[in-house]
């Protein structure tokens, strides 16, 4: 699954360190002009679905020792470097998901 499938979570660890659950979202698209926007859009869904996904508590029926006061981390794995457009896009995202407790990042693999 990918970005491309906005109504699912994709993939779902436990960060070895804290113990945190993180929600992986796999991100194969580029950043051309003409990719952007549509890319942007998918991209915008796919996070509220896993906000949706924390929001709602159905994470804890995957992670039943999780609870609510603890953060979630979403990591983006990402195949292309950002746009300007994108970065800005992560930035703000960033900040609307750590109101709900979660944090983003992106992993841009090679």
């Amino acid at each position: 699954m990918t970005v491309h499938e906005t109504d699912t979570i994709d993939y779902i660890y436990l960060e070895e360190t804290d113990h945190a659950p993180v929600l992986v979202v796999s991100d194969p698209m580029g950043w051309t002009e003409e990719e952007e926007q549509p890319h942007l859009e998918l991209l915008m869904e796919k996070l509220n679905t896993q906000i949706a996904f924390v929001d709602s508590g159905e994470i804890s029926k995957v992670w039943p020792e999780h609870t609510s006061d603890e953060p979630v981390w979403v990591e983006v794995a990402a195949r292309c470097a950002l746009s300007e457009r994108a970065r800005a896009f992560y930035a703000h995202a960033g900040e609307v998901m750590a109101d709900a407790n979660m944090r983003l990042r992106l992993m841009l693999l090679s």
